[in-house]
């Protein structure tokens, strides 16, 4: 897939007697990676010409000598994530049969698990409570970490710069239900903090 979604929005003010069209805003996303990467991106574009003083005329911007529209800010943010639920079973078993000397495909069948999966009869008050154990305390410890990058572009007023531009992170690590444990940080490259 391409694209997710892309979206196109402007509006006409019936009842105004100048600027009657309001800026277009162009939007859309997409995702990468098995889904790992959301890529989300927008463009506000404006069909009217702008004076010295940086006020919008009315006078539509390719009128004016410039384009159809003009950029006055656009926008982008990506998304990556981590997580120890990454990798399932059914992915982890064809991995290892791979790595036996078998195929990844299903060309020659699926390779079977020959560990013993028999039950017990007997203490099942005890597994009862081991499952119990189980819940509370989790020895895999499951964590999850997401990366972001953020930009933002301007130029409403010819300014012609780039505003906002910064890269996120954030993750935790659940200790037991209920209980997890977080922490997140950035860096502004513009304000540079």
């Amino acid at each position: 897939m391409l694209l997710n979604n892309l979206n196109f929005s402007s509006s006409y003010n019936i009842a105004a007697d100048s600027l009657a069209w309001s800026p277009m805003r162009v939007s859309g996303g997409t995702q990468l990676f098995k889904d790992k990467m959301n890529i989300n991106f927008g463009i506000t574009l404006d069909p009217y010409a702008i004076d010295n003083t940086g006020t919008r005329i009315e006078k539509f911007n390719i009128d004016n000598g410039g384009s159809l529209f003009r950029m006055t800010s656009a926008n982008m943010a990506i998304n990556y994530g981590f997580s120890s639920a990454d990798g399932d079973k059914k992915e982890n078993s064809i991995n290892q049969n791979a790595l036996n000397g078998g195929r990844k495909d299903d060309l020659f069948g699926t390779s079977n698990q020959l560990n013993d999966n028999r039950q017990s009869l007997f203490n099942k008050d005890e597994e009862n409570k081991e499952k119990k154990d189980d819940e509370w305390y989790n020895t895999k410890l499951p964590w999850d970490l997401n990366l972001a990058y953020s930009v933002t572009y301007n130029n409403s007023n010819r300014q012609n710069e780039i505003s906002s531009n910064s890269l996120m992170a954030s993750g935790n690590i659940e200790l037991a239900p209920r209980w997890k444990v977080g922490v997140s940080s950035g860096y502004d490259f513009k304000q540079k903090e």
